[in-house]
């Protein structure tokens, strides 16, 4: 297995400067609640409490950076919180950082063990647990301590997702994971929506799924597939978009221009048609797999959309088109644009009559173009009043 890239995500999130702000975010689920909100008030109640004493530690050092000195002063603290109730998972990790920080290394392995001996649900021993994982290069291990962090732990999220989401890029990171997602654990899904919402992680959630064979069936991944093909296609990885719709059993999608059942359903994300539905323009799909438009503007207008992946080389494209009112003039063109970037790559324009007209084009897809956008953009006679065309029998062919 891979080795997780330490220096890359890590250290920056995972490390003890961060440690009293990662508590503070998500307070630690095994205290009673009064002690967690208020450790303040509660110490005035009852000043030797041993969890109202670390917690106000932990949150009194949110925004501090850490150091030798002051994670003595906390050690001090989490004595006195000992000396009330011996078994304070909290304390037990406070004093292990200062006898980490101090170099005695293998102390402080000992107390961080003990506190996870004691309980899963202390938050900041699991934080420890997955930075000495990561120190080991030990994938798994991180893993494992992510899921039991995020399971035990209600607010865990709050922290562990940036740090998880961050690291999805590393492969290493992603091979853990793969059990977790054929697991159907209950924090996949809601890391996934996290990193997707970020814009910066589509290509990597995308190929965590393509690793675990696809998201599995079950409803806690419900409208996962779209949005992580749309987060695919926005990053322009193309390549991981084949081996995605190969996994939902679909990659026959990619290639296929036409208006099926598939090629119109919305778990596809961008793969599949999008159609206009506003006042000047509208578009459908009918019972006979023929797309039905209506416009009412002169001003040219996208009624239909979305992205193929087809491989370089030269297509011969047709279709038929008509309009069934013999009083309203309309006018329609196809446009394939290069993705990323939309690079304009061909047009043809497709001059509409009463009578069924068969149209055909031949256009080129260079090597530097690996998605395309396919667009229809119709026109009416601009009188407000209705034009209809209907577009049917779309195939393209591959000429070499």
């Amino acid at each position: 297995m891979d080795r997780p890239v330490v220096t890359s995500w890590g250290r920056a999130l995972l490390g003890l400067g961060s440690l009293g702000l990662a508590l503070a975010a998500g307070i630690d689920a095994t205290a009673n609640r009064w002690r967690a909100i208020d450790p303040d008030r509660a110490l005035q109640v009852r000043p030797g409490d041993a969890v109202a004493l670390t917690l106000n530690e932990d949150q009194r050092q949110a925004d501090q950076e850490m150091s030798p000195a002051r994670t003595a002063a906390i050690a001090e603290v989490a004595r006195r919180a000992l000396r009330s109730d011996p078994l304070t998972a909290p304390a037990l990790r406070q004093i292990a950082v200062a006898e980490g920080v101090a170099g005695r290394h293998r102390a402080a392995d000992r107390l961080v063990h003990l506190s996870y001996d004691l309980t899963r649900r202390e938050l900041g021993t699991s934080w420890l647990l997955i930075e000495a994982a990561l120190d080991r290069g030990d994938a798994a291990g991180v893993a494992r301590h992510f899921d039991e962090a995020l399971t035990t732990t209600p607010l865990a999220g709050e922290v562990m997702y940036p740090a998880l989401s961050a690291a999805l890029f590393d492969p290493g990171m992603r091979a853990a994971l793969v059990p977790y997602v054929r697991q159907s654990r209950r924090w996949m899904p809601a890391l996934m929506r996290y990193a997707l919402a970020g814009g910066d992680a589509g290509e990597h959630v995308g190929a965590l799924v393509v690793a675990a064979g696809g998201l599995p069936s079950s409803p806690i991944y419900a409208g996962l597939d779209q949005q992580i093909l749309a987060g695919i296609a926005a990053k322009g990885e193309f390549g991981i978009a084949g081996g995605y719709l190969r996994n939902m059993r679909a990659g026959g999608i990619a290639t296929d221009p036409g208006f099926s059942a598939a090629t119109t359903d919305a778990r596809f994300g961008p793969f599949a048609w999008a159609f206009a539905d506003e006042q000047a323009v509208s578009g459908r799909r009918d019972e006979a797999g023929r797309l039905q438009v209506r416009v009412s503007t002169a001003r040219p207008l996208k009624v239909a959309v979305r992205t193929l992946v087809l491989p370089a080389g030269r297509y011969r494209f047709s279709q038929k088109v008509e309009a069934p009112d013999d009083d309203v003039v309309a006018a329609a063109k196809w446009e394939v644009q290069c993705l990323p970037g939309n690079r304009p790559a061909w047009s043809l324009e497709l001059p509409v009559r009463k009578a069924s007209s068969h149209y055909a084009g031949q256009f080129a897809i260079p090597a530097d173009c690996p998605g395309q956008q396919l667009s229809l953009i119709v026109a009416g006679r601009g009188d407000e009043e209705d034009a209809e065309i209907v577009v049917d029998g779309l195939e393209l062919t591959r000429q070499n």
